[in-house]
């Protein structure tokens, strides 16, 4: 007869790589070892270590409702940080909280977009742009509509007409003998200037005007030349709710940044439009009738558009197209074809661009990775480790964020913000976030809610003063021998020495639930942050196993808890031993 023979030790449990967190399996038994099956404010460091998220606090005061958006760059020489908020845009110092108020605007989500020595901003009912010195409302270029016009009218066609205002201008041949120049239009608003050679005319003086017929008439007759009699003029005032009722924006024009497009015009949810070249320069003050197109069937919205190389990305709310820049017999066009016809972007304007892919909220998140085929891409899940936690959420609430430096792409939803590693392929969650916008200055990261502004700290641990728990929890391990029970007298958790370091260490089994806690402590001898309740002699900086006895008897299954809630004291945990004896079987 044979017999089981059952051994009497085996191989501890050595976890000295974290893998994040994986909420998607059935119970906790299918992880790998190193995924927690809960982790709130533990992020994993690009060695695969377990550390504390560090806190932040308020650096603006007095603001009231929601910070709808942020931005800094340079502007006239100097760096500037603005923001929107309680219907205002302010110029703020980071440095000190002081804040200038630089005018009204609506208070609504806006966008800033960067171009030509100015930033524009776009909220779905203005657009107005800011120079470091004036924030007004884009009154937009005035476009010379045709040129070299002999006196009676007509010319060469030379620019289209602008959306964002009434406003033309046309050009004249002068012949030296007739006095009557007839403008393109009739009927028109008003005559704003009239030059001969250079030199403002001044009217009744140098010349009359008949609006109704859009004639001028120089008491003495200009000089022979070519171009040399310019006239500008308004009639009514555009088609700007085209563009200001726009939401969100970028700059695109192929292999270059020479163009703006603007979408989410609620009204024409579907069409992107795209400024001109004002007389051959860039412009973001430029709109024509004609750079404009609408994608798809018109049912569905434009949720984002990215750059990709020196492609764009359009996703729509269930489908995505790809367009390109496209020259041909004079005229630009961007040309738009289909991408995916099944999977598109729910989050308005929160598609990102990580290591070159495209990536979009759509029933969970994507990436867009390039095949061996150009303009041909394959829409991955990169969420499964997450997906049964964003299943409970509503994905078009999302506001995003790329922290390129660190690898992380954050994906904030209410309070909670999930956090993809794509620097080491791993998922985290933190919490008591809600953030309406994100900015990153100098590699600090700061985030606008609601009447606040947020700033990133190494060295706190609180969030505006309050403590926050970092959890995490182990899946249950049965040592490779699911039929035979264990016992355990204690644990060793490795830590990294750090000013003031502790973390609270769990043990769970199947037949016993919690057992105990035990805290355990690395300080550093040092003056900074002393707290002689914990004091130690501690004065090197080389990583030390602590022991944590703890005893667990007749168990299958374990998993171990990590918990730090102080708000002095911080943890870096960089592994976990787990020595057992076997027992009999179950």
């Amino acid at each position: 007869m044979a017999k089981v023979v059952i051994p009497k030790s085996i191989p501890p449990i050595k976890l000295d790589k974290f893998l994040g967190v994986n909420d998607t399996v059935d119970g906790e038994i299918g992880l790998q070892l190193g995924e927690a099956t809960y982790m709130r404010n533990w992020k994993i460091t690009s060695n695969y270590k377990l550390k504390k998220v560090e806190g932040y606090e308020s650096i603006f005061t007095s603001l009231t409702g929601k910070v709808q958006g942020m931005w800094y760059g340079r502007l006239n020489n100097a760096d500037v940080f603005l923001f929107c908020n309680n219907g205002h845009l302010w110029k703020g110092n980071l440095a000190d909280g002081t804040k200038v108020d630089l005018g009204t605007l609506t208070d609504a989500p806006t966008r800033f977009i960067p171009f030509a020595n100015k930033v524009y901003l776009s909220n779905g009912t203005e657009y107005k742009s800011f120079d470091g010195t004036t924030f007004a409302v884009v009154a937009g270029y005035i476009p010379k509509i045709s040129i070299g016009a002999p006196p009676t009218g007509g010319g060469t066609p030379f620019e289209g007409i602008n959306l964002l205002n009434g406003k033309k201008h046309q050009t004249f041949n002068s012949d030296g003998i007739a006095t009557a120049y007839t403008i393109a239009e009739n009927a028109v608003t008003s005559i704003d200037s009239v030059l001969v050679n250079g030199v403002a005319k001044v009217l009744t003086t140098d010349y009359t005007q008949d609006l109704t017929t859009g004639i001028i008439t120089f008491v003495v007759a200009p000089l022979v030349g070519q171009d040399n009699v310019e006239v500008y003029w308004t009639k009514g005032t555009g088609e700007r709710a085209f563009i200001e009722n726009c939401r969100f924006s970028m700059d695109y024009s192929g292999q270059s940044d020479s163009r703006v497009f603007l979408w989410g015009n609620v009204n024409h949810k579907n069409t992107r439009y795209w400024s001109e070249l004002a007389n051959g320069v860039p412009s973001a003050e430029y709109f024509t009738a004609t750079s404009q197109a609408p994608i798809g069937n018109g049912q569905y919205a434009i949720t984002d558009i990215i750059k990709q190389y020196d492609r764009q990305k359009i996703f729509l709310e269930n489908s995505s197209y790809y367009s390109y820049y496209e020259f041909y017999n004079g005229i630009v066009n961007f040309p738009c074809l289909e991408l995916n016809e099944s999977i598109g972007n729910q989050a308005y304007g929160q598609a990102q661009i990580i290591n070159n892919s495209p990536i979009t909220l759509y029933k969970g998140v994507y990436e867009w990775q390039a095949s061996t085929v150009r303009d041909q891409t394959n829409a991955t899940v990169i969420s499964a480790r997450v997906q049964d936690s964003l299943n409970n959420v509503d994905l078009s609430k999302a506001i995003t964020f790329n922290r390129q430096k660190q690898g992380e792409l954050w994906i904030n939803i209410d309070s909670v913000v999930w956090i993809y590693n794509y620097f080491n392929n791993t998922w985290y969650l933190f919490d008591d976030i809600a953030a309406t916008c994100f900015i990153e200055v100098n590699d600090v990261l700061y985030f606008g809610a609601n009447g606040m502004i947020n700033k990133f700290d190494k060295e706190l641990r609180t969030h505006n003063g309050v403590a926050y728990i970092a959890r995490w929890e182990m899946g249950f391990n049965a040592f490779g021998e699911e039929w035979l029970t264990k016992f355990m007298n204690n644990q060793y958790v490795g830590l990294y020495p750090e000013v003031r370091s502790r973390v609270d260490v769990g043990i769970i089994t199947d037949n016993e639930g919690l057992i105990e806690t035990q805290t355990i402590f690395y300080n550093l001898s040092t003056f900074e942050h002393m707290n002689f309740n914990h004091f130690s002699f501690d004065t090197s900086y080389n990583p030390q196993p602590k022991k944590v006895e703890i005893q667990a008897n007749r168990f299958v299954y374990i998993k171990i808890t990590l918990e730090n809630s102080s708000s002095e004291e911080t943890a870096t945990v960089l592994s976990i031993t787990l020595p057992a004896r076997l027992g009999g079987r179950i």
